[in-house]
Parts: structure tokens; sequence; C-alpha cells
């Protein structure tokens, strides 16, 4: 008896030992729908790889194949280190939907591939939603439970796999238990992304939190699971043609069914967000998300074919800045400021803008405001000046990052960095601010940076 408490022990120690050296690591989820040749992807992997991001996630709701096998070829061709993995999208919609055999194929296809994602030495898959009974009664089988049991069985087994997906909670302490128990033989943690990143059916986008991601995080640990976190741009959705509903007017989000998600803005919910994430200290962060052009939340530079009805609202600011936070979420550490830089986030419309041509006004864009940011990121104390229109503010800005705002006017967009008296750089916005001649509502965010 002995002997094996004895063996028990030195065995706990050595997978808790194992477990406590996991590196932390940053993902970007990566819309997999545009038709980029590969060199496109790997000028996008190799700027990911630069920034200090690991992985794509690539998300899809339907098997695009051919699009899979290049991302994994520039993968290869680019070299080792970058990684990718799944992230199945389970729901319907026009463009179709995936199968339960195409998700085996995405859990194998790839499996030993020199680029896939591994965590904890089996290949990670992570998927958004699945976690609806409905969805898989089509393909006759009981509940979720049954149907995930079933595809990883056909993969091979589910000790294969490390899956750690997002299965919607309130993000309570008791919601996040329930769902860990009730899936607790076939995922290996959770990735929270409504309670996480964007605070869905709130109009307080400005004040972002962390209380649910502790929730998760304390659930997942009692659970023996991993949590996963999800840091966000800011966001902003109005698609070409989609519908109107009066419902949807009358902020009755449960039967709205177009531009729910409305908008969300400050620089908290980058900067603030992974302050608050970083002291939290989750084992994973996946940035949602890197290209996501049609509902414009993005870091990634439109280098994509599909990106062209965004191609001059650049979300490059939020990458270059992020790459501070990155590498001091990995490394524990806050990274020493070797170099001064500015950063500018404005919408180029006013939030009581009327366009009559655009017939829906985007759901809490009452809640928004009208306001220029600029972030300094500075080596020692400097002096800011923000210029928005014909009104400038000037801020003491002390060595560290600072963030200030002031109210836009039309115009031109600029901020200046002086130091000792002397101007160090000015930044000026390739956008201007104007009220006239919309012909639709946009609040996708402009930014851009000293070092973009």
């Amino acid at each position: 008896m002995r002997v094996f408490l004895f063996v028990l022990a030195v065995s706990c120690i050595f997978i808790c030992a194992a477990r406590a050296a996991d590196p932390r690591l940053v993902f970007a989820h990566y819309m997999l729908y545009a038709n980029d040749n590969i060199n496109v992807l790997k000028q996008e992997i190799r700027l990911a790889q630069s920034k200090g991001i690991d992985a794509f996630a690539l998300n899809s709701n339907v098997w695009r194949q051919n699009l899979a096998d290049n991302m994994y070829q520039a993968a290869k061709e680019v070299g080792p280190n970058f990684k990718i993995f799944f992230s199945a999208d389970i729901h319907k919609d026009a463009n179709g939907n995936l199968t339960p055999d195409q998700l085996v194929t995405m859990l194998t296809r790839y499996e030993t591939h020199p680029n896939q994602m591994k965590y904890r030495g089996k290949p990670l898959f992570t998927s958004w939603l699945g976690s609806d009974d409905s969805w898989w009664k089509d393909y006759n089988y009981s509940s979720a439970l049954s149907g995930w049991n079933a595809v990883f069985q056909k993969a091979g087994g589910k000790n294969k796999f490390f899956y750690v997906p997002f299965f919607p909670t309130d993000g309570s302490l008791g919601g996040v238990q329930g769902t860990l128990d009730k899936f607790k033989d076939i995922i290996d943690g959770l990735f929270a992304w409504d309670t996480s990143a964007w605070p869905y059916f709130s109009p307080d986008f400005q004040n972002p939190s962390v209380s649910k991601d502790q929730n998760y995080l304390n659930a997942c640990k009692a659970a023996g699971k991993v949590y996963m976190a999800s840091p966000s741009p800011w966001f902003f959705k109005n698609i070409a043609g989609s519908c109107c509903s009066d419902a949807c007017k009358a902020k009755d989000l449960s039967n709205c069914n177009c531009q729910v998600k409305g908008n969300y803005q400050g620089p908290g919910l980058w900067i603030k967000k992974w302050e608050q994430l970083i002291q939290l200290s989750p084992p994973l962060l996946e940035i949602v998300t890197w290209n996501d052009w049609v509902e414009t939340s993005y870091v990634a530079p439109p280098l994509s074919t599909a990106a062209a009805d965004v191609s001059g609202y650049t979300h490059r600011a939020f990458l270059e800045l992020g790459q501070f936070y990155f590498n001091w979420y990995k490394s524990g550490s806050q990274p020493a400021i070797t170099q001064d830089s500015i950063y500018l986030f404005y919408y180029t419309q006013s939030k009581n803008i009327n366009v009559p041509a655009d017939g829906c006004k985007v759901v809490y864009s009452d809640q928004l405001s009208d306001k220029v940011y600029v972030t300094a990121k500075l080596t020692g104390p400097a002096m800011v000046e923000l210029r928005s229109g014909s009104a400038t503010q000037t801020f003491s800005a002390p060595k560290g990052i600072s963030t200030w705002s002031m109210d836009f006017q039309a115009g031109q967009q600029l901020a200046t960095l002086k130091r000792g008296g002397k101007v160090l750089s000015t930044l000026t916005g390739s956008k201007l601010i104007s009220n006239s001649n919309a012909t639709h509502y946009n609040f996708n965010v402009y930014s851009t940076c000293t070092t973009c």
C-alpha cells in the first residue's frame, strides 16, 4: 500500500509540474472564407508571428478543405513554429453548415501535420457553439453530448484530442459549473466569447470587467480544466443589405435577427481588458478576431481580397499596441518600453448622424461616445497634444502607457508628441471625420500609430 501511495504521489508531482510549465499562448480567431493565395497567407502568418501570436484558430461553418489546405501549407512554408488549429462553427446560415462527418475530418486530416497546434501533447480543437441539442438532432443524435461522443469516437477517441469549445453560459459561477458538469467527459476546458470579449445585450460597452472571466477560471480550475479568454478590438456590425426588422428598431433583442451585436468602443475594450487578463492570467487567450472584415472585428491589416470594403480602415494600431500586451501575458513580466509611440482611434462620423438611405440605425448607437482617443507608450515623461478639427487639448504624459480622449470635431485628427519643447513625432489620421454625404451608418474604428 505504501509503495502504491508513493508511486501515486510521484506521478502527481510529475503531472502537476508538467501542467505548471504549460506555456502561456496567444491565438487569433481566423475567419476562413477568403480565397487568398498562399503568398497572402504567408504574409499574414509572418506578421502575426512577428507580433507574438502563436497560432490561428480557423473558423468556418462550412467545410472549405481547399482553404484549410492552403493555410496549413502556408504555415509549413513559413516554418515549424507558427501553428494552426480549427474552431468549428456549429451553426447554420445561408452558406450552409458543417456535418458531424466533416467535424471528424477537421479533427483527423491535419492531426500529424507539423504545424498542427498541440496542447499538452494533443492536437488542439475548439468550436464556436455546439452545445445545443437541436443541431445534433438533425443528424439523429439524442443530444449534443451523444453527438460529440460519436464524433470523437470516429476520429479515434476523445483522448487523442484537447477540446476547448465556446459553449455559451451566462458567465455566473453556477452557469459555468453546470456546463462543465454536463460536458465534463468530452471537454478539456472552456472558451468564453460573449461573456469575455463582448458584453452581449449590455449597453455598457466601454467598461470591460473580468468578473465573469474569474468565474470561468475558478470553475475550470476546480474541474481540472483550462480556461481560454478572449480580448477583442473595437467592434461594429452593419452588414449592407441586412434585415431591418421592427424588433431590431425597438431593441427587442430576443427577436431581432440583425445587427444585434451593435457597437463596442473605447480603449478599455483592448487596453484595460488586456491589463485585467494579464493579472488574471488564464492559461490561454484567443483574440477575436484576426480578420472578420464583415463584422469589422479585426486586428490584421487588410491584406486579404475579402477586405475591400474596409481597406481604408486599418486596425493595425491594435496589433502594434497589442504586441506589448501579448509579450507581457506570455512572459509574466511587463516589457521594457524602448521606443516612444502614439496611437490614434476614432470613428469617422458622429453617433447623431442621420442617414436616410440606411433605414436601420445600429442597435445601441446612442451609447457611443463621439470622441477621439490617443494612447501614448513612452520611455519617459512627455507632452501629448491632441487636435480634432479646430479644437486642441494638451496632456501631460508619464512614462509608460496612458490614454486620453476629447470630444471630436469634424475634420482632421492628429496627435503630436513633445519632450523638452522638441517635437518627437506627429501622427495624422488619413481619414477625416465627416457627417456629410454618408450613404450608410459606419462606426468602424479608424486607427493608426507612429509605428504602423
